[in-house]
């Protein structure tokens, strides 16, 4: 439970606070499906070992 309240309050001083604050980053901010909903399914996939990082470099090396 820790765990969940740390990464909450890193990704509200990271991302929320400065899109809010400042006017220019609102552009970039406002689509949320666009940036946050695709990150989130890619931490889900490494979480779940459905994506290994490098795994593909992995596999070439071994065969080479």
């Amino acid at each position: 439970m820790q765990t969940i309240w740390v990464y909450s309050v890193a990704f509200f001083h990271v991302v929320v606070v400065p899109c809010v604050t400042v006017p220019d980053n609102w552009k970039y901010c406002y689509r949320v499906d666009q940036w946050l909903i695709p990150e989130l399914i890619h931490a889900w996939e490494l979480k779940t070992g459905k994506y290994v990082p490098y795994q593909e470099e992995k596999e070439y090396l071994q065969n080479k």
